[in-house]
């Protein structure tokens, strides 16, 4: 087939059934890309570390699913949701844009606290804990640490995954669900507080969007949230770049060389005073 004009592939095709319909592009690919998962979990074993983010499939046709995203260095096509261990892609989700519309195979979740996430909170939460057709983990419990970027984070969203990762414990949001029966209204009251999704720390984020200028550079401010499970930082480099970890702890330090930046006028003055004349 290689050495045929690609108006001849039809020779190749004839047993294809042309009258079958799909509600979406992915089901045409649907047999081969479950085959390619199964395999790719066959022959390669996941190392610790592993990368959830987003991937685009170049498609500049015509279909309802395709986005376009200049800044990305394929910029349209079809979107997938992939994890990935050392640049092997080992799980993916595929995306549908539109109003409603996210990862179309997405699994219907059975635990009451996956069901309150939104779709973009789900895809990590999805990708890490699926399962095979026996119901086992395709990642297992304690063996991974994952990373992904702000666009999945949010507090509930790492509790629960270190919840799923860890030997279970009565959590945060446990205790609000015993305290949401009791009859004093005051500890409902706190109850409901305590359920509300938390945010990331309103005082780092007010160091990135107010107080960028007042931080030294490569300055780092810690938070915890409420339940204690997951460490916030903000670190200032050319801008405050904020983090979220159930992993690292503050006081886990690595000392390296830095190369200094390319000098602006907004930065000047942070890069003269950390590095002086030294690149």
């Amino acid at each position: 087939m290689g050495c045929t004009r690609w108006h001849q592939l039809d020779r190749y095709l004839y047993t294809a059934e042309v009258s079958q319909t799909f509600q979406s592009p992915f089901g045409r690919v649907w047999d081969l890309s479950e085959l390619l998962r199964a395999r790719s979990l066959q022959y390669w074993r996941p190392g610790k570390h592993l990368c959830v983010d987003e991937a685009i499939a170049r498609f500049t046709g015509r279909a309802s699913e395709v986005v376009i995203i200049k800044t990305k260095p394929t910029p349209e096509g079809f979107k997938i949701w992939c994890l990935a261990n050392d640049g092997v892609v080992l799980n993916w989700l595929f995306h549908a844009r539109g109003k409603g519309r996210g990862p179309v195979n997405l699994p219907t979740f059975t635990d009451a606290d996956a069901q309150a996430f939104t779709p973009t909170e789900s895809v990590p939460v999805a990708l890490v804990l699926a399962v095979d057709a026996d119901g086992q983990r395709l990642f297992p419990s304690g063996l991974h640490i994952v990373w992904d970027d702000n666009l999945f984070n949010t507090i509930p969203m790492l509790e629960y995954l270190r919840r799923q990762g860890t030997t279970t414990k009565e959590t945060f949001e446990d205790a609000a669900r015993v305290e949401l029966q009791a009859e004093d209204v005051s500890v409902k009251g706190r109850a409901r507080q305590k359920v509300a999704k938390e945010l990331f720390s309103s005082s780092l984020m007010r160091l990135k969007t107010q107080f960028t200028k007042h931080m030294e550079w490569g300055e780092i401010r810690w938070d915890l949230s409420k339940s204690g499970e997951v460490l916030q930082a903000a670190w200032r480099d050319n801008q405050v770049v904020l983090f979220a970890s159930t992993v690292a702890e503050p006081i886990q330090v690595i000392m390296k060389l830095r190369r200094r930046s390319k000098m602006s006028q907004n930065n000047k003055g942070i890069f003269e005073k950390a590095f002086g004349n030294e690149p």
